[in-house]
């Protein structure tokens, strides 16, 4: 039987379709993306002491201070004796202060595993914890995402949000509630004005919503708008997939949009559409060029919208 975290039933039972969770392998995929666990990992430098590292399922911020290394999200377990050799040989350190998870999906927490083990002070929601510690049906093809370890569960929780100093910078992290999943953690780098976005922006594609895990769209660009006012024009932005650190323009246009395509979507399920018929009027065909193919974006977010503004909801 599957389990989940407490939400709100009422909701949570109108939360009908596939189930997207990754699958705890190296071959797992997620909303929107897939990974291979032989992907290369690369690194740049975002300053002296704060290292930003892609190509292991999801983006990883490493931050020094006196006290050890910061992560923010740790890959896919697959990548994390990569991860961890790559920033304690560019830092040249081996002590970790803090690990942050952004929300529950395993590419953002490859790292629980060994850190937990070394007594690791691990962040996130409540929910994430509650999500990580549970086992997760993929219905699609009646997969499951087993729960971590308790040793590998995050052991410093929030609700709304919390800080905490690593040498001279202050880590602040705040929760998006019900955006990508209902876990989702921003984390804002202050000193260094950086804000690490988790799925809460993808960066290289469609920014899909997790239904099954609290997730919806109009959450999503709530989540967006309360990121815009956590930056300003100098703020580099690290997303959960991107190539490149965006700026708060980046933002500003991916939000305008996902505004726009909700109201559409929410237009659409009040006069009766089902999802194909959502597919069909292509509400999202002029932004294809850019973001690549809408299928899954528009499915998710109109089933997410269900649990929400269904008449019966």
């Amino acid at each position: 039987m599957t389990t989940a975290p407490p939400t709100d039933p009422s909701r949570r039972g109108l939360l009908k379709g596939m189930v997207y969770c990754a699958a705890a392998s190296a071959a797992a995929t997620l909303p929107g993306r897939s990974q291979a666990a032989t992907a290369a990992l690369t690194a740049e430098a975002l300053g002296p002491s704060l290292l930003l590292i892609r190509g292991a399922g999801a983006n990883v911020v490493v931050l020094k201070s006196p006290e050890g290394l910061t992560f923010i999200d740790g890959g896919l377990a697959a990548h994390a004796p990569a991860v961890l050799r790559l920033a304690r040989r560019h830092f040249a350190t081996d002590a970790v202060h803090r690990l942050v998870n952004t929300h529950w999906h395993p590419e953002h927490v490859g790292l629980n595993d060994t850190l937990g083990k070394a007594g690791v002070r691990i962040v996130a929601h409540e929910n994430t914890k509650l999500w990580l510690g549970t086992t997760v049906e993929r219905e699609l093809d009646r997969t499951f995402v087993r729960p971590l370890p308790p040793h590998a569960l995050p052991n410093a929780t929030t609700y709304t949000e919390d800080e905490f100093a690593a040498g001279d910078e202050v880590v602040h992290y705040g929760y998006l509630p019900q955006a990508h999943t209902d876990g989702d953690l921003y984390v804002h780098l202050r000193e260094a004005n950086v804000l690490v976005t988790g799925g809460v922006l993808a960066g290289n594609g469609w920014t899909i919503v997790d239904t099954v895990t609290g997730g919806w769209i109009n959450g999503l660009v709530a989540g967006q708008r309360t990121l815009l006012q956590r930056c300003n024009t100098d703020t580099r932005i690290v997303s959960c997939r991107g190539e490149r650190v965006l700026t708060r323009k980046d933002l500003e246009d991916e939000r305008a949009m996902l505004a726009k395509l909700s109201e559409q979507l929410g237009k659409m399920l009040r006069a009766g559409f089902g999802p194909a018929d959502v597919l069909a009027a292509a509400p999202a065909k002029e932004y294809e060029p850019r973001y690549g193919d809408a299928t899954e974006f528009l499915t998710e977010s109109f089933r997410s919208l269900w649990g929400h503004m269904a008449p019966d909801a």
